[in-house]
């Protein structure tokens, strides 16, 4: 009998342990079912956010490059917004490349879906954004979103290095990167000039050498007066505009932060000057019987802009600005060498400085509009006497400058631009294409990314 009454006892004080133990198993499990889950949210004026990574930066190491039709099987990074004003906002969504990123971002390559939608694209492809974070190397961005209130949207971004585009990867390099929202309202868009500068590499121009004439492209920086001048050079392929429904090149950033522009086609053809047997008519405007005229280039100029940009509403976009007409020169044996003479056919050394000048004609010029000058296409990539269809002022016609030349034989000659691209001189009563030059206003922004299918568009307001 006591034999089988401890049989009894073992089996209820085991049946009661395991009854204790699942009890306490299924509370546990549903304690943390029905608890809420940590919350990863942030807060951004009208939006809160949530990252399926739980914070916005990534952190990755060990990279193994993979092939594009395999990224797109990656684990996404999922950012998750809903807009809790009650207006409609738009929300840019950027992706910041931080300072200790060591990985070099050739390969990198991204794609998202939902709410914001794009194919393969490389990082480097993506607009530059504007940011005062220390901590950011680069930031771009990957698109913008319109949310209405109290909506929730879903963006997944899958991030990869194509391994047909990597250089090298080594074991230590870490990739660090951070995402970033930005409420659009209270973001001031950069300038044209801010744009420009964030969409393309500076390169320093001090050691340039503009006695051969350039073929590769890209954004140049050299020093004035302590001042930073921008120039474009070479074969460049994202310096368009669309400005008074016309096609527009980006010359450069003028020191004072005005955009300066040439038409990329022709205004139609002019002589320079009707006389040419004087040094004055070298001059866009000169002074005759103690009167300032307009010389015959500056007349088509000035009619060309009152029509195409005055009179169609676009004359508060463009800025006075000193066009230079560069009149300084010597007497040699009864010739006139100009200044641009000896810096473009004998020294090479083009400048955007303008000479000053004793003669009551050229010198500098402030108007709304007026020419490329000689030394302006020489840092672009055109050399005296010597051809090239490269660079991106040539056009397959003649077309003038605003440079004097020189003067002998009782002919004025003023450089130009002939149909292979070449500097040359011509006398003033020669007719050539025209190509207007304009300075837009500083403060004014963009649209856009420079490129011939999406050229910059000059915000309306």
């Amino acid at each position: 009998m006591k034999k089988k009454y401890k049989r009894a006892l073992i089996i209820i004080t085991i049946l009661f342990f395991f009854t204790l133990s699942i009890s306490t198993g299924y509370g546990l499990w549903k304690t943390l079912k029905d608890s809420n889950p940590v919350d990863t949210s942030k807060v951004l004026n009208c939006f809160k956010m949530y990252y399926s990574s739980n914070n916005d930066t990534i952190s990755l190491s060990n990279i193994k490059p993979i092939l594009n039709e395999d990224g797109n099987e990656t684990s996404p990074y999922t950012i998750t917004v809903t807009n809790i004003c009650s207006e409609e906002k738009n929300l840019q969504i950027r992706l910041n490349i931080l300072d200790d990123n060591t990985i070099d971002l050739k390969a990198l390559t991204l794609t998202a879906s939902g709410n914001l939608e794009s194919g393969i694209i490389t990082y480097n492809s993506l607009r530059n954004a504007k940011t005062n974070n220390q901590l950011v190397k680069i930031s771009k961005t990957l698109g913008t979103i319109t949310i209405k209130s109290k909506e929730t949207i879903r963006t997944n971004i899958r991030l990869w290095f194509d391994e047909k585009q990597v250089n090298s990867i080594s074991p230590e390099d870490t990739f660090r990167a951070q995402f970033e929202l930005i409420d659009m309202s209270t973001q001031t868009k950069p300038t044209f000039a801010e744009s420009i500068l964030l969409n393309n590499e500076v390169i320093d121009g001090s050691e340039l050498n503009y006695g051969e004439a350039a073929v590769a492209g890209g954004l140049y920086k050299v020093l004035i007066d302590n001042n930073d001048y921008y120039f474009f050079r070479g074969a460049v392929t994202n310096n368009y505009v669309t400005f008074a429904n016309k096609m527009w090149r980006i010359v450069g950033i003028n020191t004072n932060q005005s955009v300066k522009l040439v038409l990329d086609t022709s205004a139609g053809t002019s002589q320079y000057s009707t006389y040419k047997n004087a040094m004055d008519y070298t001059g866009i405007k000169y002074i005759y019987n103690n009167n300032l005229v307009d010389n015959q280039i500056n007349k088509f100029l000035l009619e060309w802009y009152k029509n195409n940009i005055e009179a169609k509403g676009y004359d508060k976009k463009v800025q006075d600005n000193d066009f230079c007409n560069d009149s300084f020169n010597i007497n040699e044996n009864y010739h006139r060498y100009f200044a641009g003479y000896n810096r473009l056919i004998s020294a090479k050394t083009p400048t955007p400085i303008c000479n000053n000048t004793t003669e009551d004609f050229g010198g500098t010029i402030t108007q709304k509009v007026g020419l490329l000058t000689a030394d302006e296409v020489a840092m672009a990539g055109g050399v005296d006497n010597v051809n090239n269809t490269a660079y991106y002022l040539y056009q397959a016609f003649d077309y003038f400058t605003m440079t004097p030349a020189e003067y002998y034989g009782y002919n004025a000659y003023v450089f130009y631009v002939n149909g292979g691209g070449s500097l040359l001189r011509t006398t003033t009563t020669d007719n050539h294409h025209v190509r207007p030059v304009i300075n837009i206003n500083s403060s004014l922004s963009v649209d856009g990314l420079g490129t011939i299918d999406n050229p910059y568009t000059i915000d309306e307001n």
